[in-house]
């Protein structure tokens, strides 16, 4: 189960994100910057979707990296999923790699729709940068805190991304939160709902809602 708290943050609030004594504090290595590329996939009927599930291939760097996330709950900007990934040898899914590793029955129900590969078509990318910092909090609780900018794209529009992500990585749920918290009071910062699929969605069918 991925565990993650996502906060949205102004374009010209990053720079003082960023500088923040409270990163340099927790952190355990200088942040690392990335470009990552995704595409993300559903059928024609959005199957994917009405099972609030989401499938997408990404490259980070050399690599492709095919993700399935699918049921779980989010309040408050903290988003619990089940999660599979692996890599995969380019840009399109590969679900004879992935099947074996969906131990969710639920999950699993969706991706095994007949004839689902021969269906799936890209719906929609995303295109950002991502800063990240591998975090230690005083209790032991390992977080990794992702500042991601750049856009969603998906029928000739597109829409801005400005967002932090905080993935647990191990440790106490309840000291990532009161770490968001003191965050949040140094930053103004807002709690989501809403994933980079639901968005992405949204821009792509506007009249079809984003619920995911």
């Amino acid at each position: 189960m991925e565990i993650e708290l996502k906060l949205l943050i102004a374009t010209e609030d990053v720079a003082a994100f960023c500088a923040l004594p409270l990163l340099q504090q927790h952190a355990i290595a200088a942040p690392e910057s990335q470009d990552l590329f995704s595409t993300y996939f559903d059928t024609p009927a959005l199957h994917l979707k009405q099972h609030r599930s989401a499938l997408r291939v990404r490259k980070a760097g050399a690599l492709w990296i095919q993700t399935y996330k699918g049921g779980g709950s989010v309040a408050a900007g903290l988003h619990q999923r089940h999660e599979w990934e692996c890599e995969v040898a380019g840009p399109q899914i590969a679900l004879d790699q992935l099947l074996p590793l969906v131990d969710n029955p639920a999950a699993r129900a969706a991706l095994e729709l007949p004839g689902l590969a021969a269906q799936l078509e890209a719906v929609f990318t995303t295109s950002f940068r991502r800063t990240a910092w591998q975090l230690r909090l005083p209790q032991g609780t390992e977080v990794e805190l992702a500042l991601d900018q750049g856009v969603v794209e998906a029928g000739g529009r597109t829409l801005p991304i400005c967002e932090i992500e905080l993935e647990l990585k191990s440790g106490q749920t309840d000291e990532l939160l009161a770490f968001s918290q003191a965050l949040r009071q140094a930053i103004p910062l807002a709690p989501s709902n809403v994933s980079k699929a639901q968005r992405g969605f949204a821009l792509r069918f506007p009249d079809r809602g984003s619920s995911l």
